[in-house]
Parts: structure tokens; C-alpha cells; sequence
């Protein structure tokens, strides 16, 4: 009662906004422990629609702590820009991480972020159009040896990560590792270290790492992270003895501090006071290598199963490759991308409907004014679930759960509202991870056609789950003949 009494403001702001209904905190802790991924994803969706109904907001009780959920944009765009402390969920990924940018508290983020962000630079990315576009042309000559092209559906999921992971390589850590193979066991690695974070963050007894390094699940863990680790390591060598054998006169002549890659950048502060200490390093490469390659894979496998499941638009985008490209091998460049305008609408329409990430978890960590009036207590954890922003028909329009790419032709919303989140706490690398889809996808589809059941309905069902990433259940079973 005391401890109640205490928290009386607390719980008065919280009663005001909409609780959901039907769900008893207790039955809802027990329904996120004995279920699987899938019910996760359930309920991003059930809460989202949910929130479309209340203002764009919802609340929820486990235990004592109290759970805001948003939908509203411009709540969103205010938490996003505002609200810059992680919430404590995210611990689990920080045992990989530690306190790299995304996940580390503000006092450590700030001074990091101002050595991140510039390298990855307009400039900076632009710089790596060459390369990706030969890892690009590499990856479909890769397709073209495997005997299913025509013959029916195969995962194309591993193809996809060795791409994004050498195309990620070689740019931004400047090294060249292992070439793209599809049974490299990173990309192993990383699909098991998602899919038992996932497992562990929504069983509850497994949060106490007293009892979580008893279970057969921490001895796969440990085993993936090693992997990683194993290849992270590689890379800083690789890197270290690259530029130790470089002089430094020549090495500055090669490249001025504007276009260095992240690696170099990062390696030429590295020991220095304002720089970042040999563990510190791992954790930023190591985040790189698992949020790099897996948003990028995720989001050209979601756009070419969506072009399996509407040929027209599939059938639009290659006349416009030909109108620009002609039916020629020629080699795409820059200004090629700029021209293809209605790929871009339909890179932005998949990235709406099916964000690689679909929440974005922050702290509340003072009494706050929501642009709504909301007023969100001190200690509030907000869920913005990036699923329903991007689906709220209360900005979008009747249409918000279709697949339309059109509605760019005329429309000022951006599908990128928080795909890549807001604010100075956004996914750095956004530029670098469009660029890689948009190559990926111009590459692909001069070269093969996607083939699936046509989808009747303008609102796509993807088989999807959650694993941190928004993915398919299925690992991306499609179709491909050669045009």
C-alpha cells in the first residue's frame, strides 16, 4: 500500500491512457513465456490495431513496470527525438555488444556517435557504389550455378546474407574476408544468436544469467557469439596489419579523413583519448556485422517475395530497368539509381509494410508532454511499434495495409518515418543499407524474373515471425528463371 501510495502521480497518468483490453498483466507475462516468436508478432499487430482505435496509444502492467505502446506518428517522431535512453530490455543484446551506439546509455552514446557519423557520410557511401555493385553482379552469376533456377521455389536466404555480409566487409570495415559463401557459418551464427536473444527476452525465467548459463540454450549462445567474435577479430587483424604496413604519408595520399571506411576511421582514433579501446572496437564491429546484415537481407527478401505476389509491379519495375538501362549488361552507376524512380517508391512501399525492425524500445526518464497531451509518467518503457506507424490508416488513409508503391507519386509521407527510427539516435548506416537494397534489387531483376502465386488481395501476408528482425518463417522460399 505504501509503495502504491507513493507512486500515486504514477499510476494517475497511467490510468488515462487506454489499457488493453481483456488482458490481465499476469496472463499476458505467462502468454509471452509459454509462446513462440509467432505470438509475439501476434501482438505487435493486435496492440497496433488496438492503438489505432485510442488515439494512437495503449498501455499495459508486468508487475510493477508500466508499458506505453505508440502508433501515433507524431507521438512517435517525439519519443524518437526526445526520449534517447534504451530501455533495460535491450540488456540482453548488449552481453554481445556491449556499449556500442545503439544500445549504449546516452552519456557513453554522445561521444560516440560523433565519431560514427561521419563515416558513414552521403559521400562516404556513395564511394562504395562500385563495390557493392560488383558483389552485387557476383551474387547473381552465385544464383545462376544453383540447378533450381526454373525448376521451382528455393531459399534464397543464405544467398542474401553472403551478400550483404561481403558487400558490408569489404565497404564499411574495408577488408575482403571470405567471398560469398552461403555456408559461411556466421550467417548461421547471426539467425541463432536473433532467434535465442528472442527466446530469452520473452522468458521471463530465463532473465537471471544464474540460471540462464545453466540451460543447453547459453551453450549454443556462447558457441554462435564465438563465431562472430572469431570473424570480428579476423577483420580488426586483417585491418591493423593492413595499416601498419601502409606508411602514413602514402596511406593519407590514398585517402583523405572525408572517405576513410568506418574501420579506418575507428582504427586512427583507436588508443587515443577522445578514441576507442580494443573492446570497444569488437563491439562496434560486431553490431555492424549483425544489424548490417541482417536489415539489408530481410528487406530485399521481403521486396522480392512482394514482387513474386504482384507480377505487375514486378513487370513495371523491369520496363523502367529497360527504359534506363536498355538490354544491355552495361554497368549500373549513380545516377542510374536517381532515374529509377518507381523502384525506389517500391523499395519505400516494402519497407513500410515490412520493417526489418518492427519496434523501437526507449525510456521515459522524466514526467513527459506527449504532442497528443498524453502525459507519460518518469519510468515509463515505450514500445513504438514501428509495425503499426508505418500501417496507422489514420495517416496513411483507408489503403495503409495495402501494397501500393503508387501512393509516392503524390504523397509527402515517407515510408522511412521509422523504419530507420528518428532523431540524433537513428540507425547511422540508413544511407549505406538503401544503397546495398537498391543495387541488390536492380541486379537481381535485370537478370531473373520472380515467379510465386499472385497475390488477389492488395494487402500482402507475408509469413512472417519475430526474431529481433521482422522475418519470414519459411527463409524465403522463392522462385527464379532466368530472363
Amino acid at each position: 500500500m505504501w509503495f502504491r501510495y507513493k507512486r500515486r502521480r504514477f499510476y494517475e497518468l497511467a490510468s488515462r491512457i487506454p489499457a488493453v483490453p481483456g488482458l490481465i498483466p499476469l496472463v499476458l507475462m505467462l502468454q509471452f513465456s509459454y509462446n513462440t516468436s509467432d505470438l509475439i508478432f501476434e501482438l505487435i499487430k493486435k496492440f497496433s490495431a488496438y492503438a489505432f482505435k485510442n488515439g494512437g496509444i495503449i498501455r499495459l502492467f508486468t508487475g510493477p513496470k508500466l508499458y506505453v505502446g505508440i502508433t501515433n506518428p507524431e507521438d512517435t517522431e517525439y519519443i524518437l527525438k526526445y526520449c534517447l535512453e534504451k530501455e533495460n530490455i535491450v540488456n540482453f543484446l548488449k552481453s554481445i555488444v556491449g556499449n556500442a551506439a545503439v544500445f549504449a546509455p546516452v552519456s557513453y552514446w554522445t561521444p560516440r556517435r560523433k565519431i560514427l557519423v561521419p563515416t558513414f557520410s552521403l559521400k562516404i557511401v556513395y564511394s562504395f557504389f562500385d563495390v557493392i555493385t560488383e558483389q552485387s553482379n557476383e551474387l547473381v552469376d552465385i544464383l545462376g550455378s544453383d540447378k533450381r533456377i526454373g525448376t521451382g521455389q528455393f531459399s534464397v536466404w543464405n544467398y542474401m546474407s553472403a551478400f550483404t555480409l561481403n558487400s558490408l566487409t569489404e565497404t564499411a570495415l574495408g577488408v575482403k574476408v571470405t567471398g560469398q559463401r552461403t555456408d559461411n557459418p556466421v550467417i548461421k551464427a547471426v539467425l541463432d544468436i536473433f532467434h535465442l536473444l528472442t527466446h530469452r527476452m520473452f522468458h521471463i525465467w530465463l532473465w537471471p544469467d544464474c540460471i540462464y548459463k545453466f540451460t543447453s540454450q547459453h551453450a549454443d549462445f556462447k558457441e554462435s557469439v564465438r563465431i562472430l567474435y572469431k570473424l570480428t577479430d579476423e577483420i580488426i587483424q586483417k585491418k591493423r596489419t593492413e595499416l601498419r604496413d601502409l606508411d602514413l604519408e602514402e596511406y593519407n595520399n590514398q585517402a583523405s579523413g572525408s572517405t576513410r571506411c568506418f574501420l579506418e576511421h575507428l582504427m586512427l582514433l583507436s588508443g587515443k583519448d577522445s578514441g576507442l579501446s580494443d573492446v570497444e572496437l569488437r563491439d562496434e564491429i560486431s553490431l555492424l556485422l549483425l544489424a548490417g546484415t541482417d536489415t539489408s537481407a530481410v528487406a530485399i527478401c521481403n521486396t522480392l517475395k512482394l514482387l513474386a505476389m504482384y507480377p505487375k509491379v514486378q513487370e513495371d519495375i523491369y520496363i523502367e530497368l529497360m527504359d534506363v538501362l536498355g538490354d544491355s549488361n552495361r554497368k549500373l552507376n549513380r545516377s542510374d539509381l536517381k532515374d529509377l524512380k518507381y523502384l525506389n517508391m517500391v523499395v519505400k512501399e516494402s519497407l513500410r509494410l515490412f520493417p526489418p525492425v518492427p519496434i523501437i524500445v526507449r525510456k521515459v526518464c522524466e514526467e513527459t508532454v506527449l504532442p497528443s497531451g498524453v502525459i507519460l509518467p518518469n519510468n515509463t518503457a515505450v514500445i513504438v511499434f514501428v509495425w503499426g506507424v508505418n500501417r496507422d490508416p489514420n495517416y496513411w488513409g483507408p489503403d495503409a495495409h495495402c501494397f501500393r508503391p503508387e501512393r509516392y507519386l503524390s504523397d509527402e509521407k515517407s515510408s522511412l518515418i521509422t523504419t530507420f527510427s528518428l532523431g540524433t539516435r537513428n540507425c547511422v548506416g540508413y544511407q549505406f543499407a538503401l544503397l546495398v537494397i537498391k543495387i541488390a534489387l536492380t541486379t537481381i531483376l535485370r537478370r531473373y524474373k520472380i515467379v510465386g502465386t499472385e497475390e488477389p488481395s492488395a494487402i500482402p501476408n507475408l509469413n512472417s515471425t519475430f526474431s529481433i528482425m521482422l522475418r519470414d518463417k519459411e527463409n524465403y522460399q522463392i522462385s527464379l528463371e532466368k530472363r
